[in-house]
């Protein structure tokens, strides 16, 4: 059984007869013929009284032609609103702590303004548990920054930050112009937890220079480890926006170090297999166009632009 011969048996029971019936579709009688006897094949039932060379909607077929309406009217409403249901469809964001502090509500705030029937979910965690929901499919789409180690994601660059040293001004450091990489062996940090993009960009620079450092403090909260520098309890690597208005305000002191760079690329990644529907495509768009003024700029993602090749 299938929509094509519950049309025609409708369409016959409209027009109480098999020759009306194929010239309002046109199609040939015997077509029409084929799919009421295969239909009636199916449900192994006799939905016609044949008398007299005419056929008339017996009992049955009546009671089966009201479920067949009904089921038609579904069927067509699916057809009709299918794009609506896809909007409609909730997009499942995970991102990390620092582009869910600085970055993700503007992207948010404009994605609303294109797609505003189209729910969205957010998670904030770090970078690798962001990744690990993506190859788990939790989340359809990640904003991460740093290095993406699995093969299995897709990963599109759209925008890069850079990091820098801080103290309090009560610090030893803050009386220097720059310090060499090899000052910090022997001071106490306070950073940001294993796995955040921070942590590891950090790391990773360090250990260019054959340095490994264990602080005497980690915390996924920036803010609190802005709060514990302040107080000269050690010092941090943190984004230069996270601290620009405490530095300027004389309440911290930027460390310049010689030698080591310190700058991460945020990063949308999902699943190399993962269906994107169009509100998906869109906020991709969008999220490449991020330049850090969303409110300056209107990023067109119909037709040609916002779409990345994969």
């Amino acid at each position: 059984m299938n929509i094509r011969q519950l049309r025609i048996f409708k369409k016959v029971c409209e027009e109480g007869s098999i020759t009306k019936a194929a010239e309002s579709l046109f199609i040939s009688q015997p077509a029409v013929s084929n799919a009421i006897n295969e239909l009636e094949e199916y449900l192994k039932i006799s939905l016609f009284d044949r008398i007299s060379r005419g056929i008339q909607l017996n009992e049955t077929g009546r009671l089966f032609l009201t479920k067949t309406v009904r089921l038609l009217e579904l069927y067509d409403d699916l057809e009709e609103n299918i794009k609506k249901l896809e909007e409609n469809a909730t997009i499942k964001i995970g991102s990390s702590i620092t582009i869910a502090n600085f970055i993700l509500p503007k992207l948010i705030y404009k994605f609303k303004t294109i797609c505003k029937d189209t729910p969205i979910n957010i998670t904030v965690d770090n970078a690798r548990k962001i990744e690990d929901l993506i190859i788990e499919n939790k989340i359809d789409l990640g904003l991460v920054e740093g290095v993406i180690y699995n093969n299995d994601l897709i990963s599109i660059p759209f925008s890069s930050y850079e990091l820098v040293g801080i103290c309090s001004p009560r610090h030893r450091f803050s009386k220097e112009r720059s310090i060499d990489v090899s000052s910090l062996i022997d001071v106490e940090f306070l950073l940001r937890e294993k796995g955040s993009a921070i942590r590891d960009t950090f790391d990773s620079a360090l250990l260019l220079h054959g340095i490994s450092i264990n602080p005497i403090w980690t915390s996924v909260n920036s803010g609190a480890i802005i709060e514990a520098v302040k107080k000269n309890l050690g010092i941090s690597i943190l984004p230069r926006d996270k601290v620009r208005r405490e530095i300027e305000a004389g309440e911290i002191s930027e460390i310049k170090i010689e030698g080591l760079e310190l700058k991460n690329t945020n990063h949308i990644i999902f699943h190399k297999d993962k269906y994107k529907t169009r509100s998906m495509m869109k906020l991709i768009g969008i999220i490449q166009g991020y330049d850090g003024k969303l409110s300056k700029r209107d990023f067109e993602v119909d037709g040609n632009k916002g779409k990345t090749k994969y």
